[in-house]
C-alpha cells in the first residue's frame, strides 16, 4: 500500500537510489498508465505514437526524471501527473527514437493492445466535444474502480467467497427489491436476513477499498473527500 509517507518518498526519488522505490512507483503506474494513454488518443496521436509516447514517459517516472522537480506540496498526484505529460507531449522529441525508448529500465507489464480497445470503447459513447483532460480524468476514476473491484474480488477468491462475489456484484450499487433478495438467498443458499448482510458486506468492503486507493496519492488527508467527490462526478458524467 502507497501511505502518504510512501508519497512523499516518490516524489522524492530523483533525489535517491531510484531502484529502491520502484516497487510503489510500478503501484502508481498501474493505476495512471491508461488515464494518460487516453489523454494521448485524445489528443489525436495514433495508437503507436501514444503507446511510444507513454511507454517512454513511464521510463522516465521511473527513473526519476519526470519527478526530478516535483514537490508534493503542489497538489493532488492525478492533477501533478497531467500537468507534466501535458509537457512531455509538448516536446515528444525525446520518444522518435525508438531504440532509445525505455532505456534499461523495466516499465511494469503493461498490454497496450487492452488500452486501445478500451481507448476505442471509450470513443465511440464519448461525445466529440470531451476535450483530453476529461478523457484522463474519466478513466482515472474508471481505473481506481476497476483497481478496487479486482482487489475485492481477490479477497473473496482468497476466503474461498468467490461465488458469493459473483452473485452479488450486479447489485453493488443497484438498488434491490425484496424479491431480489430473494432469489439471492436462494441462490446463495441462505435466508434473506443473511444474504442483506452479505450485500452490505461486499458493498462496504468495496468503497472502503476505493476510499484506500484514492487516499494513496494524496499528500494531505483534507484532500481526501475532494478527491472521491470528483471521483463520483466523473462516474457520474459517464453514465
Amino acid at each position: 500500500m502507497l501511505t502518504s509517507t510512501h508519497w512523499t518518498m516518490v516524489f522524492r526519488a530523483a533525489e535517491e537510489d531510484q531502484r529502491s522505490h520502484r516497487p510503489a512507483m510500478t503501484e502508481l503506474i498501474e493505476k495512471y498508465w491508461q488515464p494518460l494513454y487516453f489523454f494521448a488518443r485524445r489528443q489525436g496521436l495514433s495508437a503507436a505514437d501514444a503507446e511510444d509516447a507513454t511507454q517512454t514517459f513511464l521510463s522516465e517516472l521511473i527513473d526519476g526524471k519526470v519527478l526530478s522537480n516535483a514537490d508534493p506540496a503542489k497538489g493532488r498526484f492525478r492533477n501533478y501527473l497531467l500537468t507534466i505529460w501535458k509537457r512531455f507531449l509538448i516536446d515528444r522529441s525525446r520518444s522518435e527514437n525508438a531504440a532509445k525508448r525505455g532505456g534499461d529500465i523495466a516499465v511494469t507489464s503493461i498490454f497496450y493492445g487492452d488500452g486501445e480497445k478500451a481507448w476505442l470503447t471509450y470513443s465511440t459513447y464519448s461525445k466529440p466535444n470531451h476535450d483530453a483532460d476529461r478523457a484522463y480524468y474519466e478513466e482515472w476514476a474508471r481505473t481506481l474502480v476497476r483497481k478496487a473491484l479486482e482487489k475485492v474480488h481477490s479477497e473473496y477468491v482468497k476466503s474461498h467467497r468467490d461465488t458469493t462475489y459473483d452473485t452479488l456484484l450486479p447489485y453493488l450499487t443497484a438498488p434491490v427489491k425484496s424479491d431480489t433478495y430473494l432469489q439471492l438467498s436462494q441462490k446463495l443458499g441462505m435466508n434473506i436476513g443473511a444474504a442483506k448482510v452479505a450485500l452490505h458486506r461486499l458493498r462496504h468492503r468495496f468503497a472502503s477499498t476505493l476510499r484506500q486507493l484514492v487516499q494513496e496519492t494524496v499528500e494531505d488527508p483534507d484532500e481526501l473527500d475532494i478527491e472521491l467527490e470528483e471521483l463520483k462526478r466523473y462516474l457520474e458524467q459517464m453514465k
